[in-house]
């Protein structure tokens, strides 16, 4: 007797089962978000702006019955959307979808597959780690309003210069320096080129080079504080801040996050947000005592490719 899972086929969505598949690509994300991101989607997709090939479908016969996605991001990244399923069939066919996914990304030059869950325990989670995904972290997503925050420029032990795209290499050695015995997420530290990085960072709402920081004491490089605006949500995203090693206790994390907060106050932005690992102790505690507070909680996981 022929297996069920046998008769399946693996392969990019076509134009046909395009919108069936958007929409079962979407069917666990809440309701009231669903069509809007069925919208981007495919715009995306006509206009050429995402690789169809990353978009899968498990097909039997004429009938669509599984999906997934692996949605190419900055930096050789990509982030991969669970695969669903219809109803009733088996699981099987989401661990194949996530293994012939896995056959398109590193082809299309990614170093990295993530996956960004509500539950690090659900089903999702199971299927992540049979396909070889590993558990990196909970990041806790923090958000601060504005208006309630005591943020202040002065009075600081540390200063902020502005960076331009001229100090790339300079700007590229230091975020390396900081990642050194990082607490925030240390399963990505050494996984990407640092350019790489500093790509996806400038891809994390809307940059612009001046709001962008080297931190300094005493004329010497201590940080980097990055900074991008999101300006449809009247916020700023704390995208990376980091201290190197050296110079790490002395409170200047917190110093550098109220700064920040002072300069989204000024450009009228309502909140500033951020993501941290939750086992991230010191700078959980900073953020804290700067006003900010969770607002989600996400587990990540993570596969490398072999270069």
């Amino acid at each position: 007797m022929t297996n069920p899972v046998d008769m399946i086929k693996y392969t990019p969505v076509s134009d046909a089962h395009r919108a069936a598949a958007l929409v079962m690509l979407v069917s666990q994300e809440p309701e009231s978000e669903r069509v809007g991101r069925i919208a981007t989607i495919a715009a995306a997709l006509r206009c050429g702006k995402l690789p169809e090939n990353t978009l899968l479908a498990a097909i039997r016969g004429e009938q669509l019955v599984g999906v997934t996605w692996g949605q190419i991001l900055p930096g050789k990244t990509a982030l991969v959307w669970p695969p669903r399923v219809v109803e009733g069939e088996g699981e099987e066919i989401a661990y194949q979808l996530l293994l012939h996914l896995e056959n398109e990304l590193p082809p299309a030059g990614i170093r990295m597959a993530q996956a960004v869950l509500t539950d690090g325990s659900n089903p999702d989670a199971r299927r992540l780690l049979r396909a070889g995904y590993t558990h990196a972290a909970d990041l806790l997503y923090l958000l601060c309003q504005l208006e309630r925050c005591e943020a202040s420029s002065t009075g600081l032990e540390i200063d902020f210069v502005p960076y331009d795209d001229k100090q790339r290499s300079r700007l590229a050695g230091l975020v390396e320096r900081t990642y050194v015995n990082t607490l925030d997420v240390p399963a990505l530290d050494g996984i990407r080129d640092i350019n790489d990085v500093l790509r996806g960072y400038e891809q994390t709402g809307e940059f612009v080079a001046d709001r962008w920081f080297f931190i300094q004491r005493q004329g010497t490089d201590v940080g980097c504080l990055l900074l991008n605006d999101h300006p449809a949500e009247q916020q700023w995203e704390l995208v990376y801040l980091g201290i190197v090693p050296e110079a790490r206790g002395h409170g200047w994390g917190e110093q550098a996050t109220r700064f920040a907060q002072s300069l989204a106050r000024r450009a009228g932005r309502k909140r500033l947000i951020l993501a941290v690992d939750a086992t991230n102790d010191p700078a959980v505690s900073a953020y804290t005592k700067a006003g900010f507070f969770e607002v989600l909680r996400r587990s990540v996981f993570l596969k490398i490719f072999a270069v």
